[in-house]
């Protein structure tokens, strides 16, 4: 689990069999924080995340998303590539600028004919997987699962 704390990323580690069944649990049952500037589409995130069991945060933008985490450790990030105010690259370069550990998935419904530089370079920058809007429970529940095993 990640916390932002003192203008420092702390990673919380833990060891053993303890240590096993407690990232086996966080695995299924994670923080997650959902970015998307698209009320509806933010708000079905948010549903499919909790019916899989995770507890759930929602912003409208990378500037939100880096104020919430200033008050609430999150195990994951789920961002819209392409909004308003700050995207997905903007976060993701801000997130790397604090140091953060913290897994991303990005999200996008494209603009035609621009997609691909964006997505490329989000995929490159976070080292992330690139969900493409619309997606479902089992997209959404293999990529974040990849995410949060490859964290951990």
């Amino acid at each position: 689990m990640y916390a932002f704390g003192c203008y420092k990323w702390e990673t919380f580690s833990y060891s053993g069999e303890a240590g096993i069944a407690r990232k086996k649990k966080e695995a299924e049952m994670a923080n997650i924080l959902v970015v998307d500037d698209d009320t509806d589409h933010r708000e079905f995130v948010v549903q499919l995340l909790e019916r899989l069991g995770h507890s759930v945060i929602a912003a409208e933008n990378g500037q939100r998303c880096l104020g919430l985490l200033r008050n609430h450790a999150v195990d994951a990030i789920i961002t819209d590539i392409f909004m308003p105010g700050s995207d997905g690259i903007e976060l993701i370069t801000e997130l790397k600028k604090m140091g953060s550990q913290i897994p991303v998935l990005g999200m996008t419904g494209g603009f035609k004919g621009v997609i691909r530089p964006y997505e490329n370079l989000f995929a490159v920058l976070a080292n992330a997987k690139v969900l493409h809007k619309p997606f479902g429970t089992k997209v959404l529940e293999t990529a974040l699962g990849e995410v949060l095993v490859d964290a951990a």
